[in-house]
Formats: structure tokens, C-alpha cells, sequence
């Protein structure tokens, strides 16, 4: 197993972001959003209960699609 720092990998990942020419803009996320046409009624029912319990402790839900 390789020892690696965790900054070290972070510096990795953004260069290789640079290099494929991705972008943490808001719109660029969405884009790749997976958008659930494939989910399972378990998976729907999963994502909509995480999204219930955010709003319920007055978090912000992560964007999902079910």
C-alpha cells in the first residue's frame, strides 16, 4: 500500500482537472449529474427519505433526482 498526503492528492486530482478541462462551476456539476432514469423504487425511496431528513433538521438536501 502506497502512503500518500492528502494535499498531495488533492494537487493531483486539480491538475488532472486542468488537464482534461473540467470545472467545479455549478453548471458543469449539473451536467453530469446522474439524472436516475435507471434508479430502482429502492433507491427512489432512499433519496427521498435522505432529502426529507435534511429539510426536517434544516440542512440543504443535496440535489438528487428520484
Amino acid at each position: 500500500m502506497k502512503t500518500m498526503m492528502l494535499d498531495d492528492l488533492l494537487s493531483q486530482i486539480d491538475e488532472r482537472k486542468r488537464v482534461l478541462g473540467l470545472t467545479d462551476t455549478s453548471a458543469a456539476t449539473e451536467a453530469l449529474r446522474n439524472k436516475g432514469g435507471n434508479r430502482t423504487q429502492e433507491k427512489r425511496e432512499l433519496l427521498r427519505r435522505a432529502e426529507l431528513r435534511a429539510r426536517e433538521a434544516g440542512r440543504k438536501p443535496i440535489v438528487s433526482y428520484y
